[in-house]
This record gives C-alpha cells, sequence and structure tokens, in this order.
C-alpha cells in the first residue's frame, strides 16, 4: 500500500467519523432542546372539550380508545404551555380545542416532542396583514420580532375542521411549518425526523410530485407546487386529512409521509 492510498483511507475514514459525530451530537441538542412542560392535573378531561373534539376533529373520530385517551392529553399539555391570545376577539373553549387539535395531529405519534420555540398563537377573527406587508394571510409562522408565533385567522381555521374532504386545514399547514422550521429552516426538510438516508428519496418524490402539479396532472392542490415547504405543508394537510384516498392515488408519497410521522422522537 502505498503513502497516497494510506492518506487516502485515513481521510475518508476521519471523514465518516465526523460525519457521524455531528449528526449524533444534532440529535442530542435537539432532545436537549426539549423543554420541560407543564403537565396536565389529575382532572378528568373537560366533557365539552372531548365532545369538540369528536364534533369536529376526524383525525381523534379515527384514534383508539387508548390513543384518544393520549391525545386528549397532549391537547392539554398543549394549552398549559402555549398562550393563544386573541387579537380584538374573544377566544372561546372551541377556538382553543381546534387550535391545539391542529397543532397535536402532525407530532401525535412523537413519543417525546414539543414545540419548543413557540411561544403564542395570535387569533384574528378573518385574514389579517402580514407584518411589514400591504398583502393578507389566513394563517402565518412568525419571523423577527414575531419569532415564536403562529397567527391564524378563526374563519380558516373553522373552515379546516369543517371539510374533512378538501384536504386543507389552515392549523395543520402553520404547524407544519413550525415543525420543518425546528431545525432551523423552513425549507420542507424535517430535519429531525428525515436522516441521510431518507433525504434523497424525499427530495426525488417531491421533483416528481411538484412537476406533476405543473402540469396539471395531480390531485395535490396547486399551491403545493409554490416551493418545497408549502409542498410539505400541502400534502402533510393530505395525509392528515384523507389518509386512504392519499395511499391510493399516491402511494410513494404517502409511505414516505407515514414514515416521517410515525418517527418516535
Amino acid at each position: 500500500m502505498n503513502n497516497i492510498t494510506l492518506y487516502l483511507i485515513i481521510g475518508i475514514t476521519f471523514g465518516v467519523l465526523l460525519g457521524y459525530r455531528k449528526l449524533k451530537a444534532s440529535k442530542q441538542e435537539f432532545h436537549n432542546s426539549i423543554k420541560p412542560l407543564n403537565n396536565p392535573s389529575k382532572k378528568p378531561f373537560p366533557s365539552l372539550w372531548r365532545s369538540i373534539l369528536r364534533d369536529r376533529v376526524k383525525f381523534y373520530n379515527r384514534l383508539t380508545r387508548d390513543e384518544k385517551t393520549e391525545f386528549e392529553r397532549k391537547v392539554h399539555v398543549f394549552l398549559l404551555n402555549v398562550k393563544i391570545q386573541g387579537m380584538n376577539t374573544e377566544v372561546s373553549h372551541e377556538d382553543k380545542i381546534l387550535i391545539a387539535a391542529g397543532a397535536v395531529i402532525p407530532v401525535f405519534r412523537f413519543s417525546r416532542w414539543n414545540y419548543a420555540n413557540l411561544k403564542e398563537v395570535q387569533l384574528y377573527p378573518d385574514q389579517f396583514q402580514i407584518p411589514d406587508s400591504t398583502r393578507m394571510a389566513h394563517g402565518l409562522v412568525g419571523w423577527g420580532s414575531n419569532e415564536g408565533t403562529v397567527m391564524l385567522s378563526r374563519k380558516s381555521i373553522n373552515e379546516g375542521f369543517h371539510d374533512n374532504t378538501d384536504n386543507k386545514n389552515v392549523v395543520i399547514h402553520e404547524f407544519i411549518h413550525v415543525l420543518d422550521k425546528q431545525d432551523g429552516k423552513i425549507d420542507g426538510i424535517l430535519g429531525n425526523s428525515m436522516n441521510d438516508i431518507d433525504l434523497m428519496p424525499w427530495l426525488h418524490i417531491i421533483n416528481i410530485k411538484m412537476n406533476e402539479i405543473d402540469f396539471g396532472t395531480s390531485t395535490i392542490r396547486d399551491y403545493g407546487a409554490a416551493n418545497r415547504a408549502e409542498f410539505l405543508a400541502v400534502v402533510s394537510e393530505f395525509f392528515f386529512e384523507n389518509p386512504e384516498r392519499l395511499r391510493t392515488e399516491h402511494p410513494g408519497l404517502y409511505n414516505a409521509l407515514d414514515s416521517f410521522y410515525s418517527e418516535k422522537n
């Protein structure tokens, strides 16, 4: 073995070890960032809240009895730890439960999770003006001085939970963006759920499916072709609202999303 070959082997080995250490450190940093939570008291889950879930949240109704109990616990934990602030409007019990349910749905299968950087949800009666802009929005993840804030329209929230066949739910959509942002950027890649093995097939699926949307041959709504981040949010709405339809029409995409959202962190 000559010196050049030896140096190459040493270099490759060092690179692999360094990459592994960085990946391990990244995962450790993620787990260390999980803040301690206020947990529900031993009081029963309020019957009014359960009625709202039963009447309005299709995802909840698909769960087993034990899963429903766990879903209720996570809804309660969310409400104890995230402030929901009405912006020129009163916040009702229904508002709170629908927002909490939409936040819990994407991470329900994660055994260790909380929205560590989320401070507040701002509720507006209808669409609202985007900060530092003249444009209007129905949902938004804040940045800059609004970092740690999610802004939502009550009208859009109610529309999302009223029609479970349109594959649109503004609360799920915006909390997918929050989940996406946990690794520092909103880019359509769930850094804490996707490893290097998952990444390349996922990017391949994104490119194929976005092209299908552009060519008008897809059942995924058009907004999914805006960029990778919006694609992830749009197809995730589809996945949680109509899983069987997604599995039939887009089996590869369904399997990828099922793998991501079943990950136990």
